[in-house]
């Protein structure tokens, strides 16, 4: 390995781009257990990591735009306001598999499945508000994990 190849291996590794990850959730439930598959492909050389999670949660999320109308000295003044918040609602996180190793070039897969706690609260889009469940699998390597980013389910 020359000094290009370990300086590229160390930009990956404190990147994340060590690797792709991807995930899928096939037919995701409330009420009932759904496999969720994961597939990370090493971009250049050996992936090293010492596990693969997954990450599930549920977030309320209220976007509100309006506008105001108010009299001040005399005059009529309009503003825009725009009120965002999230709170999450579910949280949890699962290992999935042990440490192993992805070959330069190649890809690895897994399933793994999920059961969303009774009484979790319902999905729903509404007019200002919506509350959805998304996932994120990763690699646990050193430096920054490669990960898939949140993945919103639609259930």
């Amino acid at each position: 390995m020359g000094l290009f190849d370990k300086v590229k291996s160390m930009k990956d590794a404190v990147t994340g781009g060590a690797a792709k990850v991807y995930v899928q959730a096939d037919a995701p439930s409330l009420s009932q257990p759904f496999t969720v598959t994961i597939r990370a492909s090493s971009t250049g050389g050996d992936v090293k990591f010492s596990r693969v999670y997954l990450e599930v949660k549920g977030v309320e999320l209220i976007d509100l735009r309006d506008s105001v109308s108010f009299h001040h000295n005399g005059e009529r003044h309009n503003e825009s306001v725009h009120i965002k918040k999230s709170s999450t609602t579910f949280s949890q996180e699962y290992n999935v598999a042990p440490e192993g190793v992805i070959s330069g070039g190649e890809s690895e897969g897994w399933t793994f499945d999920v059961t969303l706690p009774a009484g979790a609260m319902p999905t729903f889009r509404g007019k200002f508000s919506r509350h959805y469940y998304s996932v994120r699998a990763g690699l646990d390597c050193f430096g920054n994990d490669p990960d898939s980013g949140w993945i919103e389910l639609h259930m």
